[in-house]
């Protein structure tokens, strides 16, 4: 067990201070501030040579490799500069592909021009055949709930869940 120290100064004039514990104090033997100077030494000399290690070991395994292939030949470097690499390939102004696809595009969608001219199949701008769409309808047929019930089909009520009857157009 460790012995009671008392601290420092004292000579037993404040007995009678509230608070205060004659049989508490501090140990003064378990670390100094030596020990912990020495500690941070020795962890600051283990860390350069751990590092002196990792580098030699890094060198030794280039060697090694260096050592199992062969160095680039002139020939494979010359090879290399007319070869292209595979598809798909990266673009190489990829701002200015889109903004060409995108011109094309609303070339398409904006003009008129020949789909198929032997058949006599064109195309029309965007805007005029949603005209045409708008103005002549698109097609429609009964569907056979309209047939069974005379032209009417059966629709959910606004406020209940009753069913009304609506005349389909045909």
């Amino acid at each position: 067990m460790a012995e009671i120290i008392k601290p420092p100064h004292d000579h037993g004039e404040h007995q009678d201070e509230p608070g205060r514990n004659e049989q508490v104090a501090w140990e003064r033997r378990d670390v100094g501030p030596g020990q912990i100077t020495g500690f941070a030494i020795g962890l600051f000399i283990s860390f350069i040579i751990v590092v002196f290690i990792i580098i030699g070991l890094f060198d030794f395994m280039r060697a090694r490799e260096d050592a199992k292939n062969p160095k680039d030949m002139p020939a494979m470097m010359q090879e290399m500069h007319t070869m292209k690499p595979p598809e798909p390939r990266l673009q190489a102004d990829p701002r200015m592909e889109i903004k060409d696809l995108r011109e094309s595009e609303a070339g398409i969608l904006e003009n008129f021009g020949w789909l198929n001219p032997d058949k006599g199949i064109v195309r029309i701008p965007i805007e005029k055949a949603i005209d045409i769409t708008a103005a002549k309808g698109l097609p429609s047929k009964p569907t056979p709930a309209g047939i069974a019930n005379g032209g009417y089909r059966t629709i959910p009520a606004d406020s209940s869940g009753g069913r009304t009857l609506e005349k389909i157009a045909q």
